[in-house]
């Protein structure tokens, strides 16, 4: 063995401590965040502020995709905020992603092992009310049964409207059907896959670092999975596919390395391990190294930070040995079983959340030949607790979380494939679930998407049949308050990304902070004028010819402006700090609309109240 007395040498004394993060806004794991909030970092000693960017401090919402922004630096540069250019989608998660290549001044000490975190966006109050105000064809026309299993509403056009996402594993290819913003969906486009491919779970990234919404997708009998990167208009380019484990299952996506890039890690059901593909950087992918899961027949990934170290971590479920494992992230590539729970079944999808408020991941279970799901929790610190057990439809295959009425818990939502119908809890706010019922299909109960489809701030439900080949969508549905102008889709107005009426029909007004920002979006007809006034909030309102008008002594806010090319249009509203708390106000725009008799339309009123 050759010896370096030299490099040695200069290698005595202390070596400096590295980069440490010390708390972070929202916390990790935090449920009900504004959809305008900003994120701050708090570290032991001052940053490089040259090495803080878009690139080194990554923000992605699950649905909206990458969040742009901008930075600021607090406390002699110990602090560095992160403030949104764009409003988040309720309901969806977030993650925050510091890379390696933070440092602090100098440039001699790094964030060796990265920082992660995520949260979820509040939703609006529901109803609890769900009726099928759609049923889509993924198919087309003319063709036999294609069997879409798996769904991603990611905005892939960046328009601020989810967008569809549809593997098909008969036809080995993903269609996408893209959202008109007002929540109608477009025929299908293909995205061909490899022969034999069956591809299935789908997940969306940022692979390149481009900022667009890319997706990989687990092939289930092509031994694969492949990538397909994001054009930014809701097209992608040719699929580039990886070779992965046996029946490749599960998709987890996080950077494994710290690098500042996303690397995926597939559960492979035959070969019962996992496959980490790491990221060279521009969104292609080294071939697989694996490792075991902590069971026998790896399906299931989630990730999330489970003992609270600023690493991602995985929850696999397995198969055969009817469990679920922790494997703890080390920042560095590396990952090492901590705990492992028996379900009540076979664990075929699993999904992370906090499902009891108390900072701590859990994981929400399916099993598939038990006709139940579980709940797991984590203890914050590497365990996992006993599994809790709630009844499903017969075969559930697939499982989502979301906060569906809006009061800060996420709820649980069930895919029962045999049973052909989907099972929907509520949290009770303490981590139990209660008050089930049920939705049916024709087909397949494959699986369900909580999202907010039609952009009213409050949670839908998008369900999956394989066997008819359509998706069903369940729009929560809310009482309308008299005399009140509901959203249209030649004019919508939304504070933070929600257009309910807030403040009227007796509801609150959207909470705002003074000294904070308001995004005002405006919806209505491609490269039209329009208008938005404030005022008090009048409730009945108006009657005129283009709508009712909600706002008492209105006054022009932002002057004339002009929707873009996808009708859309967003506005930053600084809220003065000076403004007291309980003071509020109401919000109406006058879109130009040509298709309407009078040529304009009045939006929804939206009332605001400062915190």
């Amino acid at each position: 063995m050759r010896s370096y007395p030299l490099l040695a040498l200069c290698l005595v004394g202390p070596v400096p401590a590295q980069l440490a993060v010390t708390a972070v806004a929202p916390a990790n794991n935090a449920l009900a965040i504004s959809t305008a909030a900003g994120i701050r970092v708090d570290f032991d000693r001052p940053v490089d502020r040259g090495s803080v960017s878009a690139a080194t401090f990554q923000v992605f919402g699950k649905w909206s995709g990458v969040v742009p922004g901008t930075f600021a630096f607090l406390n002699g540069g110990r602090s560095v905020t992160f403030s949104p250019s764009r409003p988040l989608f309720p309901g969806e998660t977030v993650s925050v992603h510091l890379s390696s290549a933070v440092t602090a001044n100098g440039g001699l000490e790094s964030l060796i092992r990265g920082f992660d975190s995520l949260f979820w966006t509040r939703s609006a109050a529901g109803s609890r009310r769900f009726t099928r105000t759609a049923t889509l064809s993924v198919r087309h026309p003319g063709e036999g049964q294609i069997q879409t299993y798996g769904a991603y509403a990611g905005d892939l056009d960046g328009d601020g409207a989810p967008d569809l996402t549809l593997p098909n594993e008969i036809a080995d290819d993903v269609r996408v059907m893209r959202n008109d913003g007002c929540g109608t969906f477009s025929r299908p486009a293909a995205n061909a896959l490899p022969n034999g491919s069956v591809p299935s779970p789908i997940e969306g990234g940022d692979f390149n670092g481009d900022g667009l919404v890319d997706v990989a997708i687990a092939n289930t009998r092509g031994d694969s999975m492949s990538v397909l990167l994001g054009n930014g208009d809701g097209t992608f380019r040719p699929a580039v596919t990886y070779p992965s484990g046996s029946a490749t299952r599960g998709l987890g996506l996080l950077d494994v390395d710290a690098d500042g890039d996303t690397d995926i890690v597939t559960a492979n059901r035959n070969t019962s391990n996992l496959a980490l593909h790491l990221n060279r950087g521009d969104g292609t992918f080294l071939p697989p190294t694996f490792f075991e899961g902590g069971g026998r027949a790896e399906t299931g990934i989630a990730v999330a930070d489970a003992n609270g170290d600023g690493i991602f971590d995985l929850f696999v479920g397995h198969l055969s040995s009817q469990t679920v494992s922790l494997l703890l992230g080390d920042g560095a590539g590396h990952f090492t079983l901590s705990a492992t729970r028996a379900v009540q079944g076979s664990p075929w999808m699993i999904v992370a959340g906090d499902v009891d408020g108390d900072g701590h991941a859990d994981v929400a279970v399916c099993n598939s030949n038990r006709s139940s799901a579980s709940i797991v929790r984590g203890d914050g610190a590497g365990g996992l607790l006993p599994a809790t057990h709630y009844a499903a439809g017969g075969f559930p295959l697939a499982i989502d979380l979301g906060d569906l009425d809006g009061d800060g818990y996420l709820d649980l939502a069930v895919s029962n494939y045999s049973g052909r119908d989907y099972t929907v809890y509520f949290n009770d706010g303490a981590g139990s679930f209660v008050a089930p019922f049920t939705l049916t299909t024709t087909g397949a109960g494959s699986c369900m998407l909580v999202v907010d489809h039609d952009r009213d701030g409050d949670m839908d439900l998008l369900a999956i049949d394989e066997i008819d080949d359509v998706v069903h969508i369940f729009t929560q549905s809310d009482p309308t308050p008299a005399g009140v102008q509901p959203p249209d889709c030649g004019a919508t107005l939304r504070v933070n990304n929600f257009a309910n009426r807030n403040g009227y029909g007796g509801a609150q007004g959207h909470p705002v902070d003074a000294g904070s920002v308001l995004f005002l979006g405006i919806s209505g007809p491609p490269n039209q004028p329009f208008l938005t006034m404030l005022g008090s909030p009048l409730e009945p309102g108006s009657s005129t010819p283009f709508g009712l008008l909600n706002l008492g002594n209105p006054a022009e806010l932002t002057g004339v402006l002009a929707t873009d090319v996808h009708g859309e249009a967003l506005r930053t509203i600084p809220i003065p700090a000076p403004l007291p708390s309980g003071l509020g106000f109401a919000l109406q725009a006058v879109v130009a609309d040509p298709g309407h008799p009078q040529g304009l339309r009045l939006s929804n009123p939206e009332s605001v109240v400062i915190r």
